[in-house]
């Protein structure tokens, strides 16, 4: 059955998007089948191993990316990555064994090892190689899907075999595990076909049942319809609070992770258990947000522009080092490169739920006064880990600063606010969870001043503020910047810290990477700039010319013989000079990532030309003199607002390169805090989105 992506369906009535919301849909579209599928054990417990593998690759202590930016919509990404495989245990290698098979060069065995994943709308085909540049033999994406299939059947399985109401013998659960089997049949059939087929992000399927109408259910049993009834009621039974791709349903999320991405699976050889592989992924498009005013903006008003793309991936939790590589056009220099990732985000959230549990408790602990101090000090501990963290974040951040071309460092930076300990606490309890704030509190737990804090006022309701200002400050989150001295490219190192706060964390780690792009010197504004000014040079040349000296331009008297009565030579030089001129200049596609810097200068250059051609066409019809002197007038102011234009534009460029922090949202508010930036974020001009790829 082929299915397609339609925005509505008409076969349920729930929202759309969620994984289990289309395997019920498949439920019903299906032919309900007369046997069940069947899948060896070994396919089973190979599909098991792969999916946890390629969830966890807690096999990967390495990954790095180097990304490519090849026009204005479209990057390319080149992946790295180290595999070690003697982290994989004994028992899983036996399941992740080729039967039958030996390693690349005939030595020993080898094993089925998935090294990434990758959305499935990628249609491009992945070659993989190793250090020697030899391609590596990958698992077909039909095997693939065939195993993981055959490992939902088998978890499905022993969900209905493991459920409490197996044994009652009217709960569904009874009937599909043993009176009923064609419903659990239509239930295994559904997700292998929604395996194979995958599934839309946010959209219903397409299914036959949209284009039919179905007659009215009958009184008659055992047909499809009674089938497929049960079918549905024993998915509720399973998952009662699954109305879609509910978090506390790990099935769920399993099937939605299963049906929207690739499982990149190499084989690779035991004689080597540490190995180096590449590949090229596919092509990453842009999802260009709608923001009208800000495009009109940069293209109309006089100021030097940025091209600014943002980059989120996920970062699987055991790797233990990232490098993020970015390399653009030689004509174009990356002004600003950080990278900020949510680390520490879970953590700061079961700090900010333990305030709020100790905020509810504090009367009750009131009469348990070292209990009360225990707690406390924990919560200290770890709001003192927190701001040192942020503070060594924060002092990378201003050395960045200060190795850029315009240092913008200690100079730019607000004074540093010494405080007490009792100001810190009266500061805590306001809610006020600023980076300077947590760095004198965290020295002031480390110089043992905060020792009794039971007794002080932080125990109270002041750690409900405490937690919200936790939150609002982003402080979860930490930022890594570019260390590439180069102007047309940047990297950025992030490692795992050595004391990882969420040890119970199995989440990727989500990282965002902002990158400003601009035409820095030497730039064609400078080349448009000389060229205006030339043009206006010309212009009060040649009326200088025609009337014997300056005093056209102030004068209200006109010399006679202003208008000449062989205009030849005066036309041909307004319309040859301005032409010459402009075709020396190179005026990339406006496609590209330079013409979107260069669209708004690409308009003065033109404007200038149209003046200059517009004056040609005035010398060789107008024949007052007086008409003729305020055509020359106006074109010489014209050339001078250009010009004016011009140097707005030489302002705005080191205004730019000055700004302290990006204005982007994915900025952490811990850093604009700190930075004291107070103007407004906008949005990009790219986001590349790479969430779904491992």
């Amino acid at each position: 059955m082929t299915v397609n992506i339609r925005g509505s369906s008409a076969v349920a009535g729930r929202p759309a998007g969620g994984s289990l919301d289309h395997l019920r849909t498949l439920i019903q579209a299906l032919p309900v089948p007369t046997a069940p599928l069947t899948f060896p054990n070994r396919d089973a417990a190979l599909g098991l191993a792969l999916m946890d593998l390629s969830f966890r690759l807690d096999h990967l202590p390495r990954l790095s990316e180097h990304l490519t930016l090849m026009d204005r919509g479209h990057m390319s990404r080149s992946i790295s990555v180290d595999v070690d495989l003697s982290v994989i245990s004994g028992r899983l290698c036996d399941t992740l064994m080729v039967p039958g098979e030996a390693a690349p060069g005939g030595a020993g065995k080898s094993l089925w090892v998935p090294v990434s994943r990758y959305s499935r709308r990628d249609l491009a085909p992945v070659v993989i190689r190793d250090s020697n540049g030899d391609v590596v033999p990958q698992l077909s994406h039909r095997d693939a899907n065939r195993v993981t299939a055959a490992a939902f059947v088998k978890l499905l399985f022993m969900l209905i075999n493991a459920h409490q109401d197996v044994a009652a013998p009217a709960s569904p659960i009874h009937q599909l595990r043993h009176t009923h089997q064609r419903s659990r049949w239509l239930i295994e059939a559904a997700i292998t076909e929604l395996l194979t087929v995958g599934s839309p992000v946010g959209q219903r399927l397409h299914t036959p049942l949209d284009h039919a109408v179905l007659p009215e259910p009958g009184t008659r049993t055992g047909n499809s319809r009674s089938v497929r009834d049960l079918a549905l009621a024993g998915l509720d039974a399973l998952f009662p609070a699954a109305g879609g791709d509910h978090p506390m349903v790990p099935f769920a999320r399993l099937l939605q992770l299963a049906t929207r991405q690739f499982r990149l699976v190499a084989q690779l050889g035991l004689d080597r258990p540490r190995r180096f592989l590449t590949w090229e992924a596919p092509l990453l498009p842009a999802q260009h947000r709608p923001a009208p005013l800000q495009t009109l903006a940069k293209n109309v008003l006089p100021l030097n522009r940025e091209f600014v793309v943002e980059y989120e991936t996920e970062i699987p939790r055991s790797v233990k080092a990232y490098h993020l590589t970015l390399e653009v056009r030689q004509e174009i220099s990356v002004r600003r490169f950080l990278m900020s990732s949510n680390v520490d985000e879970e953590f700061v959230e079961v700090l900010a739920q333990d305030l709020e549990s100790v905020a509810r408790r504090v009367q009750r602990l009131g009469s348990h006064h070292k209990l009360l101090e225990l707690e406390m000090q924990g919560i200290a501990s770890r709001l003192a880990e927190l701001g040192r963290r942020r503070l060594v974040d924060l002092a990378s951040y201003e050395a960045y600063l200060a190795r850029l071309p315009i240092p913008v460092g200690v100079e730019s930076a607000p004074p540093l606010r010494r405080l007490t300990a009792d100001e810190v606490i009266a500061a805590l309890s306001a809610g006020d969870c600023s980076l300077d704030v947590l760095s004198a509190f965290c020295a002031h737990y480390a110089a043992d001043g905060l020792q009794h804090l039971a007794r002080s006022g932080l125990a109270g309701p002041a750690l409900l503020n405490i937690a919200n200002g936790l939150r609002d400050a982003q402080v979860g989150r930490d930022v890594t910047t570019d260390n590439d001295p180069r102007e047309h490219g940047a990297h950025a190192h992030w490692r795992r810290p050595s004391v990882d706060l969420s040890p119970q964390s199995t989440e990727p780690v989500r990282a965002v990477a902002y990158m400003a792009l601009a035409d820095e010197a030497p730039a064609l504004i400078e080349s448009i700039t000389r060229m205006v000014a030339g043009l206006a040079l010309m212009v009060l040349g040649i009326g200088t010319l025609l009337s014997g000296g300056l005093a056209w331009l102030y004068s209200a008297e006109v010399a006679e013989g202003f208008a000449p009565e062989q205009a030849d030579a005066v036309v041909a030089v307004l319309l040859l000079v301005p032409g010459l001129l402009l075709a020396r200049l190179a005026l990339p596609s406006t496609r590209s990532v330079l013409g979107q810097l260069h669209k708004f200068q690409r308009t003065l250059a033109a404007a200038s030309v149209v003046v200059t051609t517009a004056l040609a066409i005035a010398v060789g019809t107008v024949r007052s003199d007086v008409e003729m002197a305020r055509l020359f007038q106006l074109a010489l102011a014209v050339l001078l607002l250009i010009l004016l234009c011009c140097l707005c534009e030489f302002y705005a460029r080191r205004a730019h390169r000055s700004s302290s922090v990006p204005r982007s949202t994915r900025v952490p508010r811990w850093l604009r805090d700190a930075r004291r930036a107070t103007r407004r974020t906008v949005e990009p001009d790219d986001f590349f989105d790479a969430r779904g790829e491992v």
